[in-house]
């Protein structure tokens, strides 16, 4: 019986090791109100319906969160794996710092291509974020944590033409 894994492993602090990025990738993040209704979308930039992170060689990831209410955590890594593979991510930073809410907007993380890997290897890792509930006077802001669980593809699948 196979049983989901809720342990979130950091990513290695310094990137692989003999990686030189050959591209940057953006993962967008979008969460807010959309044709009068709550929506939460991710993708690649650049690509349609691709919910997912695409490794076709060394590459610099860039997670941006778009939406007035969703920020970088504050008490977790920004960016987790689901497994130790260390040998394929590291190097987390942060950008996008806004100094009235004390939270970041953007993470970077070098990955390693998985030469010689299956197509359709699937990494999962997780963004953990925090929801701006709202801000009270008196209190400050109030903070949801969440975490959203989209896929690494390292190697990406095989695109096949027809």
């Amino acid at each position: 019986m196979c049983r989901p894994s809720y342990v979130q492993q950091p990513i290695a602090v310094l990137p692989p090791a003999g990686v030189t990025p050959a591209e940057t990738i953006r993962f967008i993040v979008f969460f807010g109100v959309e044709e009068g209704q709550v929506a939460l979308r991710y993708e690649q930039e650049k690509t349609r319906n691709q919910d997912y992170i695409a490794i076709a060689r060394d590459a610099l990831v860039e997670i941006v969160l778009q939406g007035e209410q969703l920020y970088l955590s504050k008490d977790m890594d920004a960016v987790t794996t689901k497994d130790a593979l260390a040998a394929f991510y590291g190097g987390l930073e942060y950008d996008g710092y806004d100094e009235k809410l004390d939270r970041y907007r953007i993470a970077r993380f070098t990955a390693r291509y998985n030469r010689g890997g299956k197509y359709d290897t699937t990494h999962g890792f997780n963004i953990n974020v925090d929801f701006l509930q709202g801000i009270c006077p008196d209190n400050g802001p109030k903070w949801i944590a969440l975490t959203i669980d989209p896929d690494i593809k390292n190697p990406p699948p095989k695109l096949t033409h027809k």
